[in-house]
Protein backbone atom coordinates (compact mmCIF):
# COMPACT_ATOMS: atom_id res chain seq x y z
CA UNK A 1 0.00 0.00 0.00
CA UNK A 2 1.66 3.28 -0.80
CA UNK A 3 0.34 6.23 0.41
CA UNK A 4 1.40 9.87 0.86
CA UNK A 5 1.24 10.57 4.83
CA UNK A 6 2.43 13.89 6.48
CA UNK A 7 3.20 14.04 10.37
CA UNK A 8 3.12 17.75 11.61
CA UNK A 9 5.65 18.31 14.67
CA UNK A 10 9.18 16.23 15.25
CA UNK A 11 8.88 15.53 19.11
CA UNK A 12 8.64 11.92 20.41
CA UNK A 13 4.86 11.50 19.30
CA UNK A 14 5.33 12.31 15.33
CA UNK A 15 8.30 9.96 15.23
CA UNK A 16 6.16 7.29 17.17
CA UNK A 17 3.53 7.89 14.91
CA UNK A 18 6.00 7.47 12.04
CA UNK A 19 8.01 4.46 13.37
CA UNK A 20 4.53 2.49 13.81
CA UNK A 21 3.40 3.66 10.34
CA UNK A 22 6.50 2.42 9.26
CA UNK A 23 5.94 -1.18 11.02
CA UNK A 24 3.23 -1.08 8.51
CA UNK A 25 5.16 -0.73 5.51
CA UNK A 26 3.91 3.01 5.50
CA UNK A 27 6.65 5.62 4.41
CA UNK A 28 5.84 9.44 6.17
CA UNK A 29 7.06 12.34 5.91
CA UNK A 30 7.52 14.74 9.61
CA UNK A 31 7.97 18.59 8.79
CA UNK A 32 8.85 20.83 11.64
CA UNK A 33 8.88 24.77 11.94
CA UNK A 34 11.59 24.70 14.23
CA UNK A 35 15.34 24.04 13.83
CA UNK A 36 16.01 20.70 15.83
CA UNK A 37 13.79 17.65 16.37
CA UNK A 38 12.84 17.10 19.38
CA UNK A 39 10.08 19.98 20.59
CA UNK A 40 9.95 19.96 24.65
CA UNK A 41 12.97 17.19 24.49
CA UNK A 42 15.10 20.32 24.62
CA UNK A 43 18.81 20.52 24.60
CA UNK A 44 21.12 23.82 24.68
CA UNK A 45 25.01 24.34 24.74
CA UNK A 46 27.29 26.22 26.77
CA UNK A 47 30.73 26.30 25.49
CA UNK A 48 33.13 27.26 27.98
CA UNK A 49 37.12 27.32 26.67
CA UNK A 50 37.53 24.55 24.28
CA UNK A 51 34.97 22.29 25.68
CA UNK A 52 31.08 21.76 25.23
CA UNK A 53 28.31 21.12 27.94
CA UNK A 54 24.64 20.67 27.67
CA UNK A 55 21.08 22.10 29.62
CA UNK A 56 18.98 19.76 29.32
CA UNK A 57 16.56 22.81 29.50
CA UNK A 58 12.62 20.85 28.67
CA UNK A 59 11.53 17.39 29.92
CA UNK A 60 14.96 16.04 31.94
CA UNK A 61 14.42 11.84 31.85
CA UNK A 62 11.46 9.65 30.60
CA UNK A 63 10.27 6.18 32.36
CA UNK A 64 8.37 3.69 30.67
CA UNK A 65 5.50 1.68 32.43
CA UNK A 66 4.25 0.04 28.87
CA UNK A 67 6.05 -2.74 26.81
CA UNK A 68 6.29 -0.86 23.53
CA UNK A 69 8.08 2.02 25.22
CA UNK A 70 10.61 0.04 27.25
CA UNK A 71 11.48 -1.78 24.24
CA UNK A 72 12.64 1.51 23.12
CA UNK A 73 14.11 2.48 25.82
CA UNK A 74 16.44 -1.17 26.43
CA UNK A 75 17.00 -0.62 22.68
CA UNK A 76 18.94 2.82 23.26
CA UNK A 77 20.59 1.49 26.99
CA UNK A 78 21.96 -1.07 24.83
CA UNK A 79 23.81 1.27 21.96
CA UNK A 80 24.61 3.87 24.19
CA UNK A 81 21.92 6.20 22.98
CA UNK A 82 20.19 6.22 26.84
CA UNK A 83 21.48 5.67 29.99
CA UNK A 84 19.99 5.68 33.44
CA UNK A 85 19.49 8.98 35.12
CA UNK A 86 20.23 8.96 38.93
CA UNK A 87 18.29 6.37 41.31
CA UNK A 88 14.94 6.32 41.55
CA UNK A 89 12.10 3.70 41.86
CA UNK A 90 10.94 3.59 39.24
CA UNK A 91 13.78 4.25 36.61
CA UNK A 92 14.73 7.02 35.02
CA UNK A 93 16.56 7.44 31.52
CA UNK A 94 17.72 10.43 29.51
CA UNK A 95 19.11 10.80 25.89
CA UNK A 96 23.15 10.28 26.06
CA UNK A 97 25.18 12.07 25.29
CA UNK A 98 21.81 14.85 25.02
CA UNK A 99 18.39 14.13 25.68
CA UNK A 100 17.93 15.28 21.88
CA UNK A 101 20.19 12.39 20.68
CA UNK A 102 17.41 9.79 22.16
CA UNK A 103 15.46 11.18 19.58
CA UNK A 104 18.19 11.15 16.93
CA UNK A 105 18.92 7.79 16.64
CA UNK A 106 15.17 6.82 17.30
CA UNK A 107 14.08 8.79 13.73
CA UNK A 108 17.71 7.83 11.71
CA UNK A 109 15.46 6.19 9.19
CA UNK A 110 12.41 8.79 8.70
CA UNK A 111 12.51 11.93 6.40
CA UNK A 112 11.85 14.57 8.55
CA UNK A 113 12.12 18.40 7.12
CA UNK A 114 12.77 21.12 9.93
CA UNK A 115 11.97 24.64 9.26
CA UNK A 116 9.38 23.58 7.07
CA UNK A 117 6.03 25.54 9.12
CA UNK A 118 2.23 23.93 7.63
CA UNK A 119 -0.26 27.47 8.02
CA UNK A 120 -3.77 25.40 6.65
CA UNK A 121 -5.23 22.07 6.09
CA UNK A 122 -8.14 21.94 4.01
CA UNK A 123 -10.65 18.65 2.73
CA UNK A 124 -9.96 17.73 -0.48
CA UNK A 125 -12.12 15.06 -2.15
CA UNK A 126 -11.30 12.07 0.73
CA UNK A 127 -8.11 13.17 1.23
CA UNK A 128 -5.94 16.55 3.10
CA UNK A 129 -4.71 19.55 1.11
CA UNK A 130 -1.82 21.14 3.00
CA UNK A 131 -0.30 24.83 2.74
CA UNK A 132 3.36 25.23 3.50
CA UNK A 133 4.29 28.51 4.86
CA UNK A 134 7.63 29.90 3.23
CA UNK A 135 6.85 28.22 -0.37
CA UNK A 136 3.21 29.11 -0.04
CA UNK A 137 2.57 25.84 -1.88
CA UNK A 138 -0.53 23.20 -1.52
CA UNK A 139 -0.10 19.57 -1.32
CA UNK A 140 -2.18 16.83 -1.21
CA UNK A 141 -1.95 13.89 1.22
CA UNK A 142 -3.56 11.04 1.50
CA UNK A 143 -3.50 11.18 5.39
CA UNK A 144 -2.13 13.77 8.59
CA UNK A 145 -1.26 13.64 11.95
CA UNK A 146 -0.33 16.39 13.64
CA UNK A 147 1.12 16.45 16.68
CA UNK A 148 1.55 20.05 17.60
CA UNK A 149 0.74 21.27 20.90
CA UNK A 150 -3.62 21.79 21.35
CA UNK A 151 -3.52 25.56 21.33
CA UNK A 152 -1.53 25.35 18.11
CA UNK A 153 -3.56 22.36 16.27
CA UNK A 154 -6.22 24.62 17.17
CA UNK A 155 -5.61 27.10 14.10
CA UNK A 156 -5.08 24.50 11.62
CA UNK A 157 -8.44 22.58 12.40
CA UNK A 158 -11.55 25.00 11.03
CA UNK A 159 -12.26 22.78 8.16
CA UNK A 160 -12.52 19.79 10.98
CA UNK A 161 -14.86 20.42 13.48
CA UNK A 162 -14.71 17.72 15.64
CA UNK A 163 -10.90 17.63 15.99
CA UNK A 164 -11.34 21.22 17.08
CA UNK A 165 -14.02 20.62 19.69
CA UNK A 166 -11.08 17.91 21.16
CA UNK A 167 -8.30 20.19 21.18
CA UNK A 168 -10.22 23.03 22.61
CA UNK A 169 -10.92 20.90 25.85
CA UNK A 170 -7.08 20.14 26.70
CA UNK A 171 -5.20 22.78 28.50
CA UNK A 172 -1.66 24.16 29.59
CA UNK A 173 0.74 24.87 32.17
CA UNK A 174 3.64 27.09 31.58
CA UNK A 175 7.22 26.61 32.84
CA UNK A 176 9.58 29.11 32.64
CA UNK A 177 13.24 26.95 32.56
CA UNK A 178 16.58 29.24 33.71
CA UNK A 179 20.44 27.75 33.15
CA UNK A 180 22.95 28.02 35.04
CA UNK A 181 26.23 26.57 35.93
CA UNK A 182 28.93 26.66 38.79
CA UNK A 183 32.44 28.39 38.33
CA UNK A 184 33.60 24.78 39.76
CA UNK A 185 32.43 21.21 40.31
CA UNK A 186 30.33 21.11 42.90
CA UNK A 187 30.91 18.20 45.25
CA UNK A 188 28.64 15.57 46.98
CA UNK A 189 25.30 16.86 45.71
CA UNK A 190 21.92 15.13 44.27
CA UNK A 191 22.01 15.39 40.70
CA UNK A 192 18.46 16.44 41.11
CA UNK A 193 16.15 18.62 43.59
CA UNK A 194 12.38 18.31 44.14
CA UNK A 195 11.00 21.38 45.40
CA UNK A 196 6.98 20.80 44.61
CA UNK A 197 6.33 20.46 48.31
CA UNK A 198 8.10 23.43 49.69
CA UNK A 199 7.30 27.04 49.25
CA UNK A 200 9.05 28.45 46.71
CA UNK A 201 9.30 29.70 42.83
CA UNK A 202 11.29 26.72 42.12
CA UNK A 203 9.30 23.19 40.80
CA UNK A 204 12.83 21.34 40.47
CA UNK A 205 16.21 21.79 39.33
CA UNK A 206 18.54 18.91 37.56
CA UNK A 207 22.27 18.90 36.18
CA UNK A 208 22.67 18.45 32.55
CA UNK A 209 25.45 16.50 30.52
CA UNK A 210 27.89 17.73 33.63
CA UNK A 211 27.33 18.20 37.36
CA UNK A 212 28.31 21.72 36.98
CA UNK A 213 25.53 22.82 34.17
CA UNK A 214 21.96 23.14 35.48
CA UNK A 215 18.33 23.58 34.57
CA UNK A 216 16.07 24.73 37.14
CA UNK A 217 11.94 25.06 36.62
CA UNK A 218 9.55 27.08 37.96
CA UNK A 219 6.23 26.21 39.48
CA UNK A 220 3.25 26.24 37.56
CA UNK A 221 1.47 28.84 38.76
CA UNK A 222 4.60 31.33 38.99
CA UNK A 223 4.90 30.27 35.18
CA UNK A 224 1.79 31.02 34.42
CA UNK A 225 1.58 34.16 36.34
CA UNK A 226 4.79 35.63 34.91
CA UNK A 227 4.56 34.69 30.58
CA UNK A 228 4.93 38.18 29.83
CA UNK A 229 6.59 40.08 33.22
CA UNK A 230 10.03 41.58 31.77
CA UNK A 231 12.63 38.57 31.11
CA UNK A 232 15.58 40.25 33.07
CA UNK A 233 13.04 40.78 36.52
CA UNK A 234 12.42 36.80 35.79
CA UNK A 235 16.03 35.79 35.91
CA UNK A 236 17.11 38.08 38.91
CA UNK A 237 14.22 36.47 41.48
CA UNK A 238 14.87 32.44 39.74
CA UNK A 239 18.63 33.17 40.00
CA UNK A 240 18.20 34.37 43.78
CA UNK A 241 15.95 31.74 44.85
CA UNK A 242 18.46 29.18 43.74
CA UNK A 243 21.27 31.04 45.24
CA UNK A 244 19.36 31.10 48.68
CA UNK A 245 19.09 27.21 47.96
CA UNK A 246 22.47 26.69 47.22
CA UNK A 247 23.79 29.26 49.96
CA UNK A 248 23.65 26.12 53.14
CA UNK A 249 25.86 23.95 50.80
CA UNK A 250 29.62 23.84 51.28
CA UNK A 251 32.03 23.99 48.70
CA UNK A 252 29.64 25.78 46.34
CA UNK A 253 31.35 28.01 43.91
CA UNK A 254 30.03 31.38 42.31
CA UNK A 255 26.64 30.73 40.38
CA UNK A 256 26.17 31.87 36.41
CA UNK A 257 23.62 32.34 34.48
CA UNK A 258 23.38 31.02 31.17
CA UNK A 259 20.15 31.58 29.48
CA UNK A 260 16.12 31.84 30.27
CA UNK A 261 13.86 30.10 28.09
CA UNK A 262 10.16 30.19 28.34
CA UNK A 263 7.77 26.97 27.48
CA UNK A 264 4.39 28.61 27.38
CA UNK A 265 2.64 25.01 26.56
CA UNK A 266 5.30 22.83 28.77
CA UNK A 267 2.94 20.95 30.45
CA UNK A 268 -0.88 19.21 30.14
CA UNK A 269 -2.71 20.23 32.67
CA UNK A 270 -6.15 18.89 31.26
CA UNK A 271 -6.08 16.19 28.32
CA UNK A 272 -8.48 15.78 25.68
CA UNK A 273 -11.56 14.83 25.95
CA UNK A 274 -13.04 13.67 22.12
CA UNK A 275 -12.12 12.42 19.05
CA UNK A 276 -8.28 11.79 18.00
CA UNK A 277 -8.99 11.35 14.44
CA UNK A 278 -11.68 13.14 12.32
CA UNK A 279 -15.10 10.65 11.76
CA UNK A 280 -14.63 11.29 7.87
CA UNK A 281 -11.37 12.32 6.64
CA UNK A 282 -7.75 10.39 7.23
CA UNK A 283 -6.59 12.95 9.75
CA UNK A 284 -5.30 12.50 13.41
CA UNK A 285 -3.84 14.62 16.27
CA UNK A 286 -1.44 13.27 18.77
CA UNK A 287 0.76 14.34 21.34
CA UNK A 288 0.82 14.42 25.53
CA UNK A 289 -2.57 16.37 25.24
CA UNK A 290 -4.03 13.16 24.30
CA UNK A 291 -3.03 10.88 26.82
CA UNK A 292 -0.77 12.63 30.13
CA UNK A 293 1.81 14.75 31.11
CA UNK A 294 5.71 12.94 30.13
CA UNK A 295 7.35 11.59 27.23
CA UNK A 296 5.65 7.82 27.28
CA UNK A 297 2.33 9.43 27.28
CA UNK A 298 3.33 11.51 24.30
CA UNK A 299 4.79 8.35 22.57
CA UNK A 300 1.48 5.75 23.38
CA UNK A 301 -0.29 8.85 21.69
CA UNK A 302 1.95 9.01 18.37
CA UNK A 303 1.15 4.96 18.18
CA UNK A 304 -2.30 5.51 18.85
CA UNK A 305 -2.62 8.09 15.64
CA UNK A 306 -1.02 5.75 13.66
CA UNK A 307 -3.19 2.93 14.02
CA UNK A 308 -6.31 5.16 13.43
CA UNK A 309 -4.85 6.77 10.07
CA UNK A 310 -3.82 2.99 9.40
CA UNK A 311 -7.17 1.66 9.92
CA UNK A 312 -8.69 4.22 8.03
CA UNK A 313 -6.56 3.98 5.04
CA UNK A 314 -6.56 -0.06 4.86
Amino acid sequence: MSKKILIIGSGIAGIAASLKLKSYGLESTIVDKGNFIGGRIGTREQKLRKSTYYFFHGAQFFSAKKNNFQKIINAGVKKNYIKEFGEFTPSRFRGYPTMRNFLSNLSKDINILQNYKITCLKKIHDKINVLEDTRKTWNVFDAVISTIPAPQNLELMDDFPILKQSLETASYDACIALMFYFDKKPLNIPTYFDFYNKDDILGWMAAGSNIKFWTAHTKSLYSNLNLDTNKSLIKNEILSSIKDFFFTYQNISNINFSSLHVWKYAKTKNIVVGKQIDPEFPIAIAGDFMEGPNVESAFISGEKAADLIFDRLS
